[in-house]
């Protein structure tokens, strides 16, 4: 994350916000998206549970992989603007 897309966020709560978005959308998409093909593939193939259990358990292995991704974004984005901050405290000689 850029400088410029965390000003948009002018306090924590709306950081918190836009987190739990994500959040819900990173495992609401995939398990929908993912398990409904399974869902639909078991219907076509007659293998009822076997490729829904299956894409359940891809779905929650891409959904570990974006909010992974997104941790450690904003995790390197949160130490970034406290290494600035405290670049911006020190007193000038």
């Amino acid at each position: 994350m850029s400088k410029n897309s965390i000003d948009k966020f002018n306090n924590t709560k709306n950081l918190g916000l836009a987190m739990a978005a994500y959040s819900s959308a990173s495992i609401f998409g995939p398990l929908i998206i993912i398990g409904g093909l399974g869902l639909y593939l078991d219907k076509q193939f007659n293998t009822y549970p076997w490729l829904l259990a299956i894409s359940i358990f891809i779905a929650f292995i891409v959904t570990n992989v974006l909010l992974f991704k997104k941790t450690t974004a904003l995790t390197r984005m949160i130490q970034s603007q406290k290494e600035n901050h405290v670049k911006e405290e020190k007193p000038k000689n």
